[in-house]
Order: C-alpha cells, then structure tokens, then sequence
C-alpha cells in the first residue's frame, strides 16, 4: 500500500493537469504561425491568467522562440517545446512569437556613383536570423530597418570603391567577394539593427556605368589586340632569333668543314710536297746513276783505248827489241865466222858464271873475243819490256764485296755474317765451334788494315795481329786466327 501511495501522483496535481489540459488555449496547440505583426513576430495575443485557467500550457513550436509579457513588467523568453504557464503571475498577460530561422533577404537594387565618378548598380542578398526576440517583436518594421541598412550600407560601399573594383575586373583590387565582404562588415556595425544577427551578404547582380563599361570593353578589346600583337611580335622575333641560332650552327658547321677542308688540304699538300720530294729524289738518284752510269761508261772507253794504245806501244816496243835481238844475232854471227876464217872459234868460250860487265881483259885477248864480249854485256843489258797496259781494276763498286763473301764461305762449318756502309764492307762476324772472330774494317779498306778481336768459347777476348796487305782477304785473317788458336 505504501508503494503504491509513492508511485501515484498527489491529488492536487492530477486535478490541476486535467484542468490545465481542459482550459488551455486551442490556439497554442499547433495552428500555423503568421508573423504578419512586424515581417518577424506575430500579433500580439492575451492569455487569460485568471484562477480558472490557473493551469495553462504553452508550446513553442520549432524555429520559433514566444515572448510572454505579464503583470508588473513580467517578460520571458521560451525556447521550442511545451510550458506549463503556472509559474507566470496571475492576471492579464501577452504573448508574441518571433521567428527565430534564418531567413533571406532580396533587397532591390542600388545604383551610386562609385569612387571615381561612375554610374554602378548592385543587387545583394542578406542572409540573418533574430538575435534578440524582445527588441524584435517590439520594433514597428524590423524588415524595413533592415532594407533601410543594407542600402545605406550598398551606397557607402559603392562610394567607396571603384568602378573597376565594384564590377569585379579581375586586374583590379578588390572584386565582388570584397564588395560583399565590405557590405557586411557595415550592416553588423550599424546601430538601426541591433536586435537582427546578419549572417552573410551575397551580390546577386551588378551593372556598371554603360559609357565606361564601353570604354573598358574597347580598352579590352585594344588590349587584347596589342597583347596578341605582342605576342605575335614575339613569336616572330622567337622565330628569328630560332633562324639566327640556326644560322649560327650552319655558319659553325660550314666554318668546321672550312677548317677540316683547310686542314685536308694542307695534308694533301704536304703529302703532295712529301711525294714530290720523295719523287725528287728518286729522280736525283736516277740521274746520279745515269751520271755514274755515264762516267763509267766514259771510263771504260777511256781505260779501252788506253788498253788499246798500250797494246800498240807494246807491241812497238817488242818490235823494235827484236830488231836489236836481230841487230846482235846478226853481229854475233858475223863475228863467228870472222873467227872462223881466222880459226879462233876454239877461244869464244866464256863461262856462265862470269857477267860481262866484271870480265878483266887480258893483254893476250883477240879482238874478236873482245867483240863477243862486247854483244854479250849488250844483249843482257837490254832492258826487260816496258807494261804499257794499265792494271784493270773492277769498275764494280761491290766486286770487292762479293770477293770476301765468297771466300768467307769456303770456310766449312763457319758462320758469317757482314756489315755494309755506303756500298763497302764495315765489320765482318764469323763463329767456328765455340770461337767468334770480330772483323771492323775502317773507311779506306782494304788499303788499311783492319782491327780483328777474337772471342773464345769461354768468353774472354783478345786482340789478333795480323801481317796485312790489301791483296789479302778477311778470310786469310780469319783462318790464321782460328790456326793460331786452335792450334
């Protein structure tokens, strides 16, 4: 029992519900709201706060907000939702709703001259809310204010910048965010507002002054035009500095293929020079040769008709010598047979051993034997013939050169080897079982002598003198060097 009294509601209060939710005010009980009082808040409306409708109940209905005034100066503010109105003070009391949404705001157009003197025209939206429902639902025309602030605010934005600047040309400060920005910050800082919030301001619309809109437009279109003859300008003056940089390669590579082309030709010339030379010589070679060639063949006639001239001479000579053999023959046989007649031949007899130039006279010798004596001396005093031949020396400059290597290899089991300069013999090698004989031949061989060195197989090595004779050979040097010693 208990319980049960603890969970049910006092009587008074049961009583006092069923009597409030009797007696509450149908109007309350969520009919549509006008706000056709200022734009913002309803018509006032009184509520019986007698003691037969001590009990009532208010409802708030969302985005609005209900402003209740009573007896001695009696004001409350009441959210969204439902209120029981036993608290408010007896007697005549009134109610308001305020819209408390947000809300937008067309507001007709404004055309001002702007800073620099030109017709501008603009259109804003203002977006707002209350902010104080009491100073709201006592104003006469909040909307009114409200037009009244936002054009005042639009003209003294409008007179504060530029035409450019309002009409939003993107080259110039400012633009249309800034002349809405600019409209809002004056429309929150007015006075005549104060119970309003302005959430934002958008510019729906603006117009600039006709003349100057012209005036820009054909400053466009002039711009446009230098700005595509610049650039155009500048495309061709891309494309000749483009020709000259093509101009500089070609130029670079002509001036490359001029100095390849100068310098092949320089190689060709030198080359050209160098053939010439080379061709020079050869020529001065063969007309060396040809001289030389010439010479000897002079030289050959000449030592021909020497030859000849001293055959001539010789035979001359052999002649006129027989003649005197003749001439002594003859008086020895003269004096023969004179000694015959007289019969003395016995006495003519001279010994062998005696020359006659050393033969004493007797006192007792004929004159006959004195005659044979004579013819004697005579015919062993005639001279021997004169060599009017010349001695043939090889005209062969290299005659000498194969004379001593033919007989180097006639050394069996010898190896040689020769040295040439300027077509004569200058060192000679020859190695026989474990010996090496050095030959070096100075200038005038073999008129001189030359220097001979002998090594022997164990490395050690010792001059050779040699008894020389330019009629000898190297081969006589070496061979008596390899029996003097090897023994």
């Amino acid at each position: 029992m208990a319980e049960e009294r603890k969970e049910s509601k006092p009587l008074v209060e049961a009583v006092a519900e069923a009597v409030e939710k009797r007696y509450a005010p149908p109007a309350e009980a969520g009919e549509e709201l006008r706000f056709d009082y200022n734009g913002l808040a309803t018509r006032p409306k009184y509520i019986d706060r007698s003691l037969l409708n001590l009990f009532g109940e208010l409802t708030v209905q969302p985005g609005t907000c209900a402003v209740i005034t009573g007896r001695d100066g009696y004001q409350k503010v009441y959210e969204p939702g439902t209120y029981s109105l036993f608290t408010v003070p007896l007697g005549r009391t009134m109610v308001q709703f305020v819209d408390m949404s947000i809300r937008t705001r067309e507001l007709p157009p404004v055309t001002s001259l702007s800073k620099d003197k030109w017709n501008v025209t603009l259109k804003a939206v203002v977006h707002f809310r209350v902010k104080d429902p009491v100073k709201v639902a006592t104003m006469a025309n909040p909307l009114g204010a409200l037009d009244a602030v936002a054009t005042s605010c639009i003209l003294a934005q409008i007179e504060s910048m530029n035409h450019d600047a309002l009409t939003g040309k993107p080259e110039e400060t400012g633009g249309i965010d800034e002349v809405a920005q600019g409209i809002l910050e004056r429309m929150r800082s007015s006075p005549g507002i104060e119970g309003l919030e302005i959430i934002n301001v958008t510019v729906a619309e603006r117009k600039g002054d006709e003349r100057r809109i012209k005036i820009m437009q054909d400053a466009t279109v002039e711009e446009t035009r230098i700005l595509e003859e610049s650039r155009l300008e500048q495309r061709r003056h891309k494309a000749i500095l483009e020709s000259l940089a093509e101009e500089k390669k070609i130029a670079k590579r002509k001036q490359e293929i001029a100095l390849i082309e100068a310098e092949t030709a320089r190689r060709k010339l030198e080359e050209q020079e160098q053939v010439e030379l080379t061709r020079a010589k050869l020529e001065a070679e063969v007309a060396k040769m040809r001289r030389d060639q010439q010479e000897w063949e002079a030289q050959m006639k000449r030592r021909e008709e020497e030859w000849r001239l001293a055959q001539e001479l010789e035979k001359m000579q052999l002649q006129s010598k027989h003649e005197e053999a003749m001439e002594v023959v003859k008086g020895m046989t003269q004096i023969i047979t004179e000694a015959a007649k007289k019969g003395e031949l016995g006495n003519l007899a001279i010994s062998p051993r005696r020359r006659p130039e050393t033969i004493v006279l007797e006192g007792n010798e004929s004159v006959v034997e004195r005659g044979v004596q004579a013819l004697l001396s005579l015919k062993e005093r005639i001279a021997p013939p004169a060599r009017y031949l010349p001695s043939l020396e090889p005209s062969d400059p290299y005659h000498r050169l194969r004379l001593e290597e033919e007989k180097l290899a006639r050394i069996k089991g010898a190896e040689y080897e020769l040295g040439v300069r300027d077509g004569r013999l200058s060192r000679v090698t020859v190695c026989y079982r474990g010996f090496e004989i050095r030959v070096e031949c100075p200038p005038d061989y073999p008129k001189a002598s030359p220097k001979a060195t002998i090594v022997r197989p164990d490395g050690k090595e010792e001059p050779f003198e040699y008894e020389w004779d330019e009629n000898c050979f190297i081969s006589d040097l070496v061979r008596d060097a390899l029996l003097e010693r090897m023994g």
